[in-house]
């Protein structure tokens, strides 16, 4: 596709609102999941070192 001005890109012959906002979205669901991969792999390295800190207290018993 060609456009004649930059307007006409972002208006994309009247479909515009709808393409943008799609990538919006995908744009928000993107960054959301990359947050919460953040915070579960965050909540699981902390479970890990605790269940490691316990099993060493067991075994030094």
């Amino acid at each position: 596709m060609n456009w004649a001005s930059f307007s006409d890109f972002l208006t994309m012959n009247g479909h515009g609102f709808y393409v943008w906002c799609a990538y919006g979205a995908l744009f928000v669901g993107v960054v959301a999941e990359l947050i919460s991969l953040k915070r579960r792999r965050g909540a699981i390295l902390t479970r890990l070192r605790r269940e490691a800190r316990n099993r060493n207290l067991e075994k030094g018993n």
